[in-house]
């Protein structure tokens, strides 16, 4: 687990590893901060290896933060991230909702779990933003994204994922302010949440459903995993926004149940399906995606959510070290040697290091939980 944590870290400490640092995206990096934020969160043991290069979950997150601000683009759209880090990719020209709202929930985090006003202003300037330039409507439906140097003009499609960013962080700032701003954020919360029910949640049978693509089969191999993030940030949003729970849970354990009924297909006669809205049956279609949207719901709608409170502070049990102006380093060669051997020319690949490979990915898209098996059982 260390070994490929401190892999996807990279030898530069800043979560853009050498094979994917010409095509790494903003919100690529964004995923993998705040599986980081989560494990901070949770306290996660942070091995010797992670101590011992400043790769702690806690430090990485406020890297990746602070590469971001650096990269925080005025001079087009008056603000915001685009999507693409690197100004050769495709879509560099494109300002995305996932993006920004990562970095606004990564912002908000920090600021909840650090008690550091600095990350605050961060994620209340990009939330103005997201609602000046109309990536959240007035009427709290949420764009894809829109084209530089103006952003007026926007791809309407909807995700679930992009919902679901906005709200955690929402959820965050609630838990992290008082008086006028918590009622600021509450109502922020209440209308994402309702528009969020209103768009995706099935009218006749409760279920979630990714409406831009999975009646006609549309989905590409990344967005049948968004409703994944929506269940996480809906189960992070009861927990420390707690008023919310009364709302959230039911309709999470509803799709929880309907989702469960989808998981009887595949040859291993358990793979899910995405429709989880036509009832007791396997729609024909898996996947990662598919397996880790049903995963989620199922494990954000378990027992354990119930006790809120758990999403852990600096001040009430975090452990992780901060390093509030970390932006990553390179690693000297004889800690390489040491912890990333693998980055050795003359290193070779074994089958362990394959399967390894493929637990992270698991890991960093569902998060640190008891749910992991779920996804490789098939």
């Amino acid at each position: 687990m260390s070994i490929g944590w401190l892999r996807g870290v990279s030898p530069t400490l800043n979560l853009q590893p050498v094979e994917q640092a010409s095509s790494e995206g903003n919100d690529d990096q964004g995923f993998w901060s705040i599986m980081s934020m989560d494990a901070t969160e949770k306290v996660f043991p942070e091995t010797k290896g992670q101590k011992d290069l400043g790769a702690g979950f806690l430090e990485i997150t406020q890297t990746v933060h602070n590469l971001q601000v650096g990269r925080w683009d005025e001079t087009t759209c008056g603000g915001g991230l685009r999507w693409q880090i690197n100004n050769w990719n495709n879509n560099y020209k494109y300002k995305n909702t996932i993006s920004n709202g990562l970095f606004f929930q990564q912002s908000a985090r920090l600021a909840k779990y650090t008690g550091n006003v600095t990350y605050a202003d961060w994620a209340e300037k990009t939330y103005k933003w997201l609602r000046d330039k109309k990536f959240i409507q007035d009427d709290f439906y949420i764009n894809d994204g829109a084209n530089v140097p103006n952003c007026d003009k926007f791809s309407n499609e909807q995700w679930t994922y992009n919902y679901g960013t906005i709200m955690a962080g929402c959820a965050a700032m609630y838990n992290f302010t008082d008086g006028s701003a918590r009622a600021y954020w509450k109502e922020q919360i209440d209308n994402v949440l309702n528009a969020t029910i209103k768009t995706f949640f099935d009218a006749d049978t409760g279920a979630i459903k990714e409406i831009q693509c999975q009646e006609g089969y549309y989905c590409n191999d990344d967005q049948p995993s968004f409703k994944a993030y929506l269940a996480r940030w809906m189960g992070y949003t009861a927990q420390v926004a707690p008023y919310t729970y009364n709302d959230i849970m039911p309709r999470l354990r509803k799709n929880a149940q309907l989702a469960a009924a989808t998981c009887v297909g595949g040859s291993s006669g358990r793979d899910c399906g995405l429709k989880w809205n036509i009832g007791p049956q396997f729609d024909g279609k898996t996947g990662l995606g598919e397996q880790l949207s049903a995963m989620e719901v199922i494990q954000n709608a378990a027992p354990f959510v119930a006790n809120v409170g758990q999403v852990l502070q600096a001040n009430n049990g975090g452990e992780s070290k901060s390093n509030p102006n970390a932006t990553g380093k390179k690693i000297k060669k004889d800690k390489v040697e040491e912890y990333l051997p693998y980055m050795l020319k003359n290193y070779h690949i074994t089958g362990a290091d394959r399967f390894g490979a493929a637990i992270l990915t698991i890991l960093t898209v569902a998060g640190f939980g008891a749910g992991v098996a779920f996804s490789i059982m098939g």
